[in-house]
Formats: C-alpha cells, structure tokens, sequence
C-alpha cells in the first residue's frame, strides 16, 4: 500500500511539473545579473530583456545582485524554485572561476543548474597605457624579461576571465609582473590612465572610448578573430602567442531541476531573440558577438571551459585557502 502511494505521489508530481510546464510562461520571468548595472553582463542582459519579453509574452525583470564576485546572484538562483521564472544571467568569474578558486563553493554549475543557453560571446584586450614602450605583445614579453620587477598589471577581479587570461599568458611566455588589485574594471582602467599601473585585460565596453582618444593601447586581442571595430589589432596567436585565448561568455541558467520542456522552451525562445538583426548590431557594438545555443552545446562549452582553466589554475596556484 505504502509502495502504491509513493508511486502515485510520484505520478501526481510528474503530471503537475508538467502541467506546470506547459503552461509555461504565464508571469513575469526575473534574471538576476551578479554585477552592478552598466557592465557587460547586465548590458547584455538589457539588450534580450525587451526582444525576448515580446516573444514569450510575458515582461522580463532584470535584477541586480552584485557581491562575492558575482557568487552572490548565483547562490540566491541555485536556491531558488525551478520553475523558470527565475533565471542566472552567469559570466566565466561566478560559472567557474569563483566556484573552481573557492573552498567550499556554495554552487557549482554540474550540480546546481541547467545550462539553458549562452547569450553573448566577448574578446578580451590586452591594454598598455598610451605611454608604456612595447608595441606588440612580443614587445611586451621582452620588457617584462629584461625588467621583471617593473611591469604593474592591473586585475579588476580575481575570479574574472581577464584575470585568468593574465596568468595564461604568464605561464605561456615564461615572464613574471606584479600584480595590482582593485574592485572592477573602471577603478582598473582610471589607474591605467592615470599611469600608476601599466597594463591589463579588459573587455572592449569598458576601454572603447580610451583606446579611441588614443589614452589606452590594445596590443593583442583575447579571441580567436579580429573585432570589427579594431581590424589592426592582432589575436594572441597572430602576435606570436597561440594558444592564449580567453572569451568573455554570459549565459542563462535555471535551478537544477527545471522541467526540461521549460528549458528547452527559454533555450529556443532566447536563441530566436539573438538573431534578431538589432540585437545582433548591439552586441557587435560592445565587441560582442551575439551567440546563442541549445542546452546541450551550453554544457558541452561549460566542460571544455572547466577542463582548460583548471589546468591554468592548477599551475598558478590560484585556488584560494579560505
């Protein structure tokens, strides 16, 4: 008797999940950025909010919880119900970086959520101040060989794909420089300005401006292709460093858990939004190509990603002690 109630308390919930998804959406859908408002992730967040709202029928909430690199929007998602009405808009530092560096992470993307689908694809810069002597990266490695104590780098955050991009290159190129932190990019980008520090990864959103009054220099970018808008900035492996390539990734994900009709349901929905031809030429404006993708390419992307930067951190000895 126990035996047949159980199985029908399965029967019943099964059929109401999936009550449940086929009624799908029918309130108001919240993504939670991890950053504050005019970054790239919540620009990009912005930029599907109203074509997405429009093919789903129902508002799209943009919800800013900055904190804990990010890790703070994160653990509030993973936790919340997975109905798919709350939804993560994730970068490299809360997906994988502050998980993979932080003892007993509160998440993990394999254990906490559903990869529903990537938003936008971002190619980092390596900058210099407009005054610094190197002119190519290859430059760049000589000075730091001959003047090893001398180069001051700039990280906006340790958990951030610029950070990890940093230390790829370092252990590539066998050179060494001294690291100078801060909370986010533009404290970063002002001190470079400023000349206090020397050089740094950042994303095209946040240098655009400098690099067009010629106050900041791009000598290579992160990618494995030029960005339109700067045609005469070479790769890393067009200026001699193959291999180093970091992207800038935000994606969507839902609780672990979510029926799998609602995901693959925002999954479609989102990646008809991104082709969208006004989405597509704002997101190229940020540097950005506008990338979406099934579940499945989502979590294939996420376990390569895993796998490599591991690999960096291991050798860095980047994971944190507590």
């Amino acid at each position: 008797m126990r035996a047949l109630t159980f199985t029908l308390g399965l029967a019943l919930a099964a059929f109401g999940s999936l009550a449940s998804a086929q009624d799908f959406p029918n309130k108001p859908i919240t993504f939670v950025v991890p950053y504050a408002a005019g970054g790239n992730v919540d620009v990009s967040t912005r930029i599907l909010q109203k074509a997405l709202g429009d093919s789903l029928g129902q508002p799209i909430i943009v919800e800013n919880r900055p904190g804990a690199g990010g890790m703070l929007a994160g653990t509030y998602v993973a936790r919340a119900k997975p109905d798919g009405y709350t939804l993560f808009v994730g970068s490299n530092g809360p997906v994988l970086f502050g998980p993979m560096t932080t003892p007993n992470a509160p998440y993990n993307w394999q254990d906490n959520f559903e990869p529903v689908s990537t938003l936008s694809l971002a190619s980092n810069l390596m900058l210099v101040r407009s005054s610094f002597p190197a002119k190519s990266v290859k430059e760049f490695v000589a000075y730091a060989k001959a003047k090893p104590d001398e180069i001051k780098l700039g990280v906006s955050s340790v958990v951030s794909i610029n950070h990890f991009l940093g230390l790829l290159l370092r252990q590539r190129a066998d050179i060494q420089w001294t690291e100078v932190h801060y909370k986010g990019n533009a404290p970063a980008i002002t001190d470079m300005l400023g000349e206090h520090i020397d050089a740094g990864f950042q994303q095209l959103v946040d240098a655009k401006t400098h690099l067009e009054s010629g106050k900041l220099r791009a000598l290579a970018v992160g990618g494995s292709k030029r960005i339109d808008v700067l045609p005469d900035v070479p790769t890393m492996a067009e200026a001699g460093f193959p291999g180093v390539e970091g992207v800038t990734f935000n994606g969507v994900f839902a609780p672990k858990g979510t029926p799998k009709e609602v995901v693959d349901l925002l999954s479609q929905k989102i990646r008809v939004a991104l082709q969208n031809k006004d989405t597509v030429e704002k997101f190229a404006v940020l540097g950005s190509d506008s990338a979406g993708s099934t579940p499945e390419e989502f979590a294939d992307f996420l376990r390569k990603e895993t796998e490599k930067w591991s690999d960096v951190i291991a050798k860095a000895k980047a994971a944190r002690k507590n």
